[in-house]
């Protein structure tokens, strides 16, 4: 997003409103009242104003595979909470389907595409807000490995593959690994409800 700087708004009158999705030209309200476009570069804010859920949404989803710079926390939250509707609406179509008889039954690796489609930006949109709070993606490269360790050898257990290598033990050392997996989750979206410093830090500028 484009870096602007706004002069100083009358008191009283005019507040700082976030960044236009068009240009990244700061956005000023008029008493609370944002403008219906972009004086700008026209672009329409009548159902997308600035820093609004949608325009958080959008703006994670513009940075797919990008961990660079900071995300605030109303993005992260906006972004997670929409992504948890669609998983819950994936889960209450699927339980459908097989509770139904009559209802066709997909294959199940169907039912991977959306949370395989999720992943990416929620992993680098969970990297940019720990950046926002001064920490590096350690915590965040932590929880993948155990999420993938502990399910890779629970999956290959089940289906018998390398027995001589995946067995009874490793499977239950798995299990105890995406349990600990679970604590460092609880970890990150601790944090992730936490407020930035104010200021600039390692990784770039305070986002809007």
């Amino acid at each position: 997003m484009i870096e602007t700087h706004i002069s100083a708004p009358t008191a009283g009158i005019h507040t700082y409103a976030g960044d236009c999705p068009g240009c990244g030209q700061g956005i000023l309200s008029e008493h609370g009242k944002v403008p219906h476009r972009c004086n700008t570069c026209g672009h329409s804010l009548r159902s997308e104003k600035p820093d609004s859920p949608l325009y958080n949404i959008k703006r994670s989803l513009s940075l797919y595979c990008d961990t660079r710079g900071r995300s605030s926390r109303r993005e992260f939250w906006a972004f997670t909470f929409a992504a948890l509707a669609l998983l819950v609406g994936e889960t209450a179509l699927f339980l459908a389907c097989y509770t139904h008889h009559e209802w066709p039954e997909p294959p199940v690796w169907v039912w991977l595409i959306l949370p395989a489609l999720l992943a990416c930006p929620f992993t680098t949109l969970t990297v940019r807000r720990l950046h926002d709070l001064g920490k590096g993606p350690g915590l965040m490269t932590t929880f993948l490995l155990l999420a993938l360790a502990g399910t890779a050898v629970i999956v290959l257990h089940h289906q018998g593959i390398w027995p001589e290598l995946i067995t009874e033990n490793a499977s239950e050392w798995a299990w105890a690994t995406l349990r600990a997996d679970v604590i460092v989750g609880s970890i990150i979206l601790y944090l992730a409800t936490q407020h930035r410093l104010p200021g600039p830090n390692e990784y770039g500028p305070a986002p809007k």
